[in-house]
């Protein structure tokens, strides 16, 4: 017999979770189409039994068939909330007809049908020879709430089926211990989601740029990180404090970096880019004091309060200082030998 590994066996369980979901909620779907179905047929024989009915009680020898006899028959048969509208007709024209208005309230046939309604018909007959029709109007309100209760019950099915499949599935795999891997899974993501906050400023890397460092103030932080490490931000500061060409690789890093931040300004602020400004600005706040540029640090300040600011009426002017000073920055580095 072949090994199943873990993560077939993983697939196969969520399969076969998702296949009875599936399952579930189809039958459920055929359940109600079929009841839906069930009481649109029955609305129809009943409208048509009613009709015959009727139709029965007016052909009666008993009295003669005129208007008085017509309108009273019809509105005792109204008394059934179901129907809708009833409509006697002769050769001579209509006799007599009821329908309903939005109060449910019986008024004279004004042919008008303002509801989705199922009609039933009935001829009219007198000592065996057609003097007219019977129509009857049944409103489909009352199979409309019986639809809504069985919806109601197949959805509270469903979810009882869900909460089943999906109790057994969480048993499976806390037996199988998938449950405990996902509980130390995030829990090292969640450890390490600190680790990462608890970091200083100065170890955060902008754009391949080291954040400004505080005197001395982050050194036991970035010693207590492990040997193994492929970066020592403490080694990488005593090495830029010991020698002083170090800084020509900050200056040529920035100015490869920032190049073209000028022109990204202007464009960024011609298209309402306000996000994009502001983080662009926390870049360069960063990024500045690496080579003393304070004008610059200060011009970026300035831009992401003015931009932040929707009373402040001098955005533009702030995001023209700040293109301006990191031109004239650009424009030092470019001379530096």
């Amino acid at each position: 017999m072949p090994y199943i590994t873990h993560g077939t066996r993983r697939w196969l369980a969520l399969t076969v979770w998702a296949a009875g979901l599936l399952l579930f909620l189809l039958l459920g779907l055929w359940n109600l189409n079929g009841s839906r179905r069930d009481a649109e047929n029955r609305l129809i024989s009943e409208a048509g039994h009613l009709a015959s009915q009727l139709a029965a009680l007016l052909s009666l020898p008993a009295w003669e068939l005129d208007e008085l006899t017509a309108r009273t028959i019809v509105m005792a048969v109204m008394e059934d909330d179901r129907i809708y509208a009833v409509k006697v007709q002769t050769r001579q024209g209509m006799l007599e007809g009821q329908r309903r208005n939005y109060q449910w309230e019986p008024v004279p046939w004004d042919d008008e049908i303002a509801e989705n309604t199922v009609q039933g018909m009935n001829p009219l007959k007198m000592e065996g020879r057609t003097i007219g029709s019977v129509e009857v109007y049944l409103s489909p309100r009352l199979s409309a709430e019986e639809q809504g209760m069985v919806a109601r019950r197949e959805g509270w099915r469903f979810a009882l089926a869900a909460l089943f499949c999906t109790g057994a599935l969480l048993l499976l795999l806390w037996h199988w211990g998938d449950m405990a891997r996902l509980r130390r899974l995030l829990a090292s993501k969640t450890d390490a989601a600190l680790a990462g906050d608890n970091d200083s400023a100065p170890d955060r890397i902008v754009l391949g740029l080291s954040a400004p460092a505080t005197d001395g103030a982050e050194a036991p932080a970035a010693e207590a990180r492990p040997a193994a490490s492929p970066v020592n931000p403490s080694l990488g500061r005593n090495f830029q404090c010991k020698h002083a060409n170090a800084w020509g690789i900050t200056a040529g890093l920035f100015r490869q970096s920032f190049a073209h931040a000028p022109e990204l300004l202007s464009r960024l602020y011609a298209d309402g880019e306000v996000a994009g400004l502001c983080h662009l600005g926390r870049m360069l706040e960063l990024a500045a004091p690496c080579l003393g540029a304070v004008g610059l640090e200060e011009a970026a300040r300035h831009m992401q309060a003015a931009l932040n600011d929707p009373q402040c009426e001098t955005a533009a002017l702030a995001v023209e200082a700040c293109a301006r000073a990191l031109e004239d920055v650009l424009a030092a580095l470019g001379g530096e030998k």
